[in-house]
């Protein structure tokens, strides 16, 4: 034991006198002056992760369509010849945070105009270039994953592919200028095979261009352009064909104008935009929507003062509205609006552009790629593609600073951000010790309560009430003894005040509602709880639940199966010897068959999948085999001789990402064997993640992953990653965060998959809403592999329904608060046939 351990061992065991807040966190961070020598000496390192988190690769002229392929990352179309800063004819690649994928540079001589990715991966490119990949491709051409060019594929078009799109078979629908395709006669819109040979059967023809297609569930076509008949029948800019390409005669709504935009809601509606001033014979400026039968849904008239050149729906149903317009909705929307499903205007989202837009892309994460002519978005430089927060803010660095320490964060579900711990401001703004950010980073001045004294703990609550544990006497205005409830607008929740006689460091909340509580105290709710308790959803205490440990505990986490593991520096738990780590039954008593032990304290712990549990603190032991400050329990607490990186100083904060690997962040200079200032990441198997490596000058209190997997960060530094930031940042996320929320044709089953670098959640509820505002709780779902899941469900048919799955995580200092993240489809359940026999008399 070298002198530094037994120093610390000595100050946190002393139990002569209670340490103040002020002293323990002194205590842990004894070694900077040490670390901060280290860290001068060494070299920068490589990052792939940066804390300038902002997206803005930048084009120098139009990018004119968009794409985002399985993995995240973003295809790139258009007028350009440089982006991301670099050299890119006319088509490029960004990864998932916004950087140049340095690897994909296939150029073509001219514009692209359409894109799209097939199931494969391969990618179809569409424009008015002679060549692609270096190789003759007369307007259409196909590319491998990684760029190169696809020798096989090139049917060729004498005229400008304006649209393509994939069908349900892998067949390739067509549409532009051309005549020719293929080698053979074709007007403006064709088909291919998935080799790229002509579907000599489909041939119906237009006679002007064929601007956009799109694919109706039942393999019916619809076509716009600025075509007055198509497969030799009039028909005014938009009609619909069979998926043999024969022409539906039941299908005739007509426009004054050209249509620039179709997309099919998921109740079979079709939005419509283009030139338009009428559709189905009533006036419809630029915007309107159909029944799925063609005839004009007069309910839906949102109005635009000029034309519409695209149109997107979100997951939740909100529609994407942009173009060359400055109205919308009869408001002020600068080329870009969002409308509710009933066509109303979204006054929250507004964050315009200087010129037009020509394309959208919503990513899994929710964001929303734009693309279009326009040099600014949201009010910020954002030259012809930038990114939107779901909420439409404008995807920027997250820099809102603090004037001192850092001890929680919390993601709420809505993409806000949750910050406590001992600061007089917050983004620029007064808040003493609690405040929140939205999600571009600036302060949500709405949100206003106040302490006096430390926030340690804050967990959201399902209904969005929020909880607050900390070193307080006050929360809100009002008396709050180390723990008391918010509103969902930040006042105080006056029927809610338990109080404890000390500090509240850890809160959890089970399934039921009740809440776990741990910390310094001695009385809970008026009553003796030593250092541990549990409450009633309304704040009384829950008497049937009193382990008790002797000293202070920091850290708890519940298992699916209910059980409770509990950190901290106790050496007894509910009455029996427990060296720093023990586990509860759902009770509250004593869990005799996990027993591992730590030789100092435990201050964090995370729950894998797998049910594994990672373990990090001040300890060199765990399991009785020498672990250096992290390790991993197995679910029945014997000790995972698998996992060993190891680090050189104490670790408090864990992050599991949906992929497995594991974000560590503590005082520590040394990780996995590699130099890690303060924070690094580990692979599942516990070997050193060397792609990661942004670095800080001082200790890294806190870590909170983000539903699109940005990596929020909170502790004592005043850099990270090589850029000044006061006691908080955000490092952006090398991979994507993948997810996706459905339901089965029947009705019975919802699915929710999860992959890349979100957050792994513990625990997953799904509900169901016919207005996307009030919801009906379905039950739990069990873990399946890639997500959860919930089945023996009979959801209502016949109905635009919203569903919504949300997972619980968590994150804060020792792991102690506790996240939301959600996300919410919009489904419709077709109407069920009946068919009655024929009897035959």
């Amino acid at each position: 034991m070298n002198a530094r351990h037994q120093n610390q061992t000595h100050n946190l065991d002393s139990k002569t006198t209670k340490p103040s807040i002020k002293n323990f966190i002194f205590i842990f961070t004894r070694a900077l002056v040490v670390s901060l020598l280290l860290v001068l000496l060494m070299p920068t390192p490589v990052r792939a992760v940066s804390a300038d988190d902002g997206f803005n690769p930048g084009a120098n002229s139009t990018v004119i369509t968009l794409a985002v392929q399985a993995d995240g990352k973003i295809l790139v179309g258009g007028i350009f010849t440089i982006l991301g800063g670099e050299s890119r004819n006319y088509i490029g690649r960004l990864n998932p945070d916004g950087s140049l994928d340095s690897s994909f540079n296939p150029g073509v001589n001219d514009l692209v105009t359409a894109l799209a990715i097939q199931a494969d991966g391969k990618i179809l490119v569409g424009g008015a270039f002679t060549t692609l990949g270096g190789e003759v491709r007369d307007h259409i051409g196909r590319l491998k994953p990684d760029g190169s060019l696809d020798s096989s594929f090139n049917p060729g078009a004498n005229g400008t592919v304006q649209t393509l799109v994939l069908q349900a078979d892998g067949k390739i629908l067509v549409g532009g200028y051309f005549t020719i395709l293929g080698g053979e006669a074709h007007n403006h819109i064709g088909r291919l095979n998935e080799d790229g040979t002509l579907d000599t059967a489909f041939n119906p023809g237009a006679n002007s261009t064929v601007n956009t297609l799109a694919v109706q569930a039942d393999g019916k076509i619809l076509v716009g352009g600025g075509f007055t008949t198509l497969n030799g029948e009039t028909r005014s800019h938009i009609g619909r064909l069979t998926p043999d390409g024969s022409l539906d005669s039941s299908f005739d709504p007509g426009t004054n104008g050209s249509v620039s935009a179709l997309f099919v809601q998921v109740d079979g509606k079709i939005l419509v935009g283009g030139t338009l001033t009428t559709l189905g014979g009533e006036v419809r400026d630029h915007i309107g929507r159909l029944k799925p039968d063609g005839s004009l849904d007069s309910s839906f008239n949102p109005g635009a003062n000029n034309p519409i050149n695209t149109l997107a729906v979100q997951a939740n149903g909100k529609i994407l509205v942009g173009g060359t317009f400055t109205t919308l909705g009869g408001e002020t929307r600068s080329h870009i609006g969002r409308l509710n499903e009933d066509g109303t205007l979204d006054t929250v989202f507004n964050p315009g552009t200087n010129s037009t837009v020509d394309i959208f892309a919503v990513q899994a994460d929710g964001k929303i790629l734009v693309g279009g002519w326009f040099t600014t978005l949201g009010g910020e430089t954002r030259n012809y593609i930038g990114r939107l927060n779901a909420d439409g803010s404008l995807e920027t660095i997250f820099n809102p600073g603090v004037n001192d320490v850092i001890e929680t964060l919390v993601m709420q579900p809505d993409g806000k951000i949750l910050v406590g711990g001992w600061f007089t401001t917050l983004g620029g703004g007064a808040r003493h010790n609690i405040g929140r950010l939205n999600a571009d980073g600036m302060l949500d001045t709405t949100f206003n309560p106040g302490t006096l004294g430390t926030v340690l703990t804050i967990a959201v609550q399902p209904d969005g009430k929020i909880l607050v544990g900390g070193d307080f006497t006050t929360l809100g205005g009002g008396a709050c003894n180390y723990i008391g409830r918010l509103n969902v607008d930040g006042t105080l929740d006056t029927t809610f005040n338990p109080g404890a006689n000390e500090a509240v460091w850890a809160l959890a909340l089970q399934p039921d509602g009740k809440i776990l509580v741990g910390g310094w105290f001695t009385t809970l709710g008026g009553v003796g709880r030593n250092y541990i308790g549990r409450l009633n959803a309304d704040g009384t205490l829950d008497t049937s639940f009193n382990p008790a440990a002797n000293y202070h505990i920091f850290t708890l986490t519940q298992q699916t199966d209910g059980k409770i593991v509990v950190g901290g520096m106790f050496i007894t738990l509910d009455g029996q010897p427990r060296n720093y780590i023990g586990r509860l039954n759902a009770d509250g008593t004593l869990d005799t068959t996990f027993n591992p032990g730590a030789s100092d304290v435990v201050i964090t712990l995370a729950l894998q999948p797998d049910g594994k549990i990672l373990v990090g603190g001040n300890f060199f032991t765990l399991g009785g085999q020498p672990r250096n400050y992290i390790g991993r329990l197995n679910v029945d607490g014997t000790l995972d001789a698998t996992f060993n990186p190891g680090a050189d100083n104490a670790v408090y904060t864990l992050a599991v990402q949906t992929d497995g690997k594991i974000l560590v962040g503590g005082n520590f200079t040394t990780l996995g064997g590699g130099s890690r200032n303060y924070i690094g990441r580990l692979s599942i198997n516990g070997a050193l993640d060397t792609t990661f490596d942004p670095g800080a000058n001082n200790r890294v209190d806190t870590l909170a992953l983000q539903a699109d997997g940005k990596i929020l960060v909170g502790g004592l530094f005043t850099t990270l990653g090589g850029e000044t930031r006061n006691h908080i940042g955000r490092l952006s996320s090398d991979t994507a965060a993948l997810q996706n929320l459905s339901s089965d044709s029947s009705g019975t089953t919802v699915t929710w998959t999860r992959s890349g670098a979100g957050p792994e959640v513990w625990r997953v509820t799904f509900e169901v809403s016919t207005d996307a505002i009030t919801y009906t709780p379905l039950d739990e779902g069990v873990r399946i592999t890639d997500g959860w899941q919930l089945t023996g469900l009979a959801l209502p048919r016949a109905q635009n329904l919203y569903l919504r799955a949300r997972g619980y995580y968590a994150t804060g200092k020792g792991n102690g608060s506790s996240s939301i993240v959600e996300s919410v489809r919009n489904v419709y359940l077709e109407k069920l046939t009946v068919f009655l026999p024929v009897v035959i008399r």
